[in-house]
């Protein structure tokens, strides 16, 4: 399910239908009925669900909002509200679970619902995928770990695969599973065209990443199942590298390993916390002032671009970065969750900054320094 959300009330819903797709002519409307596709139909500032013929008014900003989805978009309702949209955008996400078989100390993510959470049921899985528009910009996948839901993600790679879904796919993966050569060799079978699957990576030995995973034997599977991967020649990877306090020391050491082992992955990121589920809960354990994790980060970035390798810094808000690394400092965080604090305002680089996570701001917000 997309990050996209906007709060549109749609009076008189019944909830007998939950996905929709997007038209703004009737023709197509008629065209969408008529393939079995229920139908979010908008006329000037007038939307029809169809085949219901509920009617309800839209503001300017609902409308503006249904107009940047598209023609042909799909839109998830719940509880009376939009609560997810695929369009033809660069911002599109399919949910797959909570359930992840790691528990990493910092993830934004709580251990109970690692544990016990929700998985999106496999039919409406299916009936998203049948709706989305064909040649999105860009879907990214993601959890919890997708592939927590085993043979069935092999499925749904194929739907979007032979539906033609996207131009470029993301799958966020704890990487693990890429350790067994038949998961490698089922994966390849049924992957898309243009995809990356995006692997954290958290130090250059077992002890230390091991800890952060909690999780004994991750560090042997996360880098056999990146090694794998990168042998089928149908992927690209990138490894995916979060700074806490527990592997800040261990960054240049970890740089080096990759430079070593992984001389084709296809990009690093270096990314700050998100402050929230476990990581909240740890924060003792592995909160790092960003200035002192730019310190760390430093030499490593230094030493991926000296050997050639990508590198990019989410998550880090510039003043927390030297101005010569700024050029490689993304505008990573999903726009419902980017929080600036009250120093922001005066900041003549706040357009240029991608701004902190919510949640991780109450953390930063008195070390902020404005760049005047």
């Amino acid at each position: 399910m997309g990050y996209k959300q906007l709060a549109i009330i749609l009076q008189g819903f019944n909830g007998s239908n939950y996905i929709y797709k997007l038209s703004f002519s009737k023709e197509l409307a008629d065209q969408y009925i008529s393939a079995d596709f229920n139908t979010f139909y908008v006329a000037d500032s007038q939307a029809t669900l169809l085949p219901e013929n509920i009617s309800f008014s839209l503001s300017e900003e609902e409308l503006n909002y249904l107009i940047s989805l598209g023609e042909n978009a799909c839109i998830e309702i719940n509880n009376k509200k939009i609560a997810s949209s695929f369009g033809m955008t660069n911002d599109n996400t399919l949910y797959i679970t909570d359930k992840c078989n790691s528990n990493c100390i910092m993830c934004p993510m709580a251990e109970p619902a690692r544990r016990d959470g929700h998985t999106v049921p496999f039919e409406i899985q299916d009936e998203l995928i049948r709706y989305m528009p064909c040649r999105m910009e860009h879907l990214t996948i993601t959890g919890g770990e997708p592939f927590i839901i085993k043979e069935k993600i092999f499925d749904i790679l194929k739907q979007l695969k032979d539906g033609n879904k996207a131009q470029s796919y993301l799958l966020l993966s704890n990487g693990r599973v890429f350790s067994s050569h038949e998961y490698c060799r089922k994966f390849a079978e049924v992957v898309p065209e243009d995809f990356l699957v995006g692997i954290p990576l958290h130090a250059h030995v077992a002890e230390v990443h091991d800890t952060i995973s909690q999780a004994k034997g991750s560090f042997l599977q996360t880098t056999a199942g990146i090694k794998n991967l990168l042998a089928t020649k149908m992927v690209s990877v990138e490894i995916r590298i979060v700074v806490s306090k527990l592997n800040a020391e261990y960054l240049p050491s970890l740089a080096k390993y990759i430079c070593k082992n992984f001389p084709n992955i296809d990009s690093v990121k270096i990314m700050g916390m998100e402050m929230l589920g476990n990581a909240l809960v740890n924060s003792d354990k592995v909160w790092i002032p960003y200035e002192e994790a730019f310190e760390n980060m430093r030499p490593a970035i230094d030493i991926l671009v000296e050997n050639a390798i990508d590198v990019a810094i989410y998550n880090f808000p510039l003043c927390f970065v030297d101005r010569p690394y700024w050029n490689i400092c993304a505008h990573s965080i999903t726009e419902h969750k980017i929080k600036y604090a009250d120093a922001c305002s005066t900041c003549k680089e706040k357009n240029a900054c991608g701004g902190m996570f919510t949640g991780t701001d109450r953390y930063l917000a008195n070390s902020v320094k404005p760049i005047l």
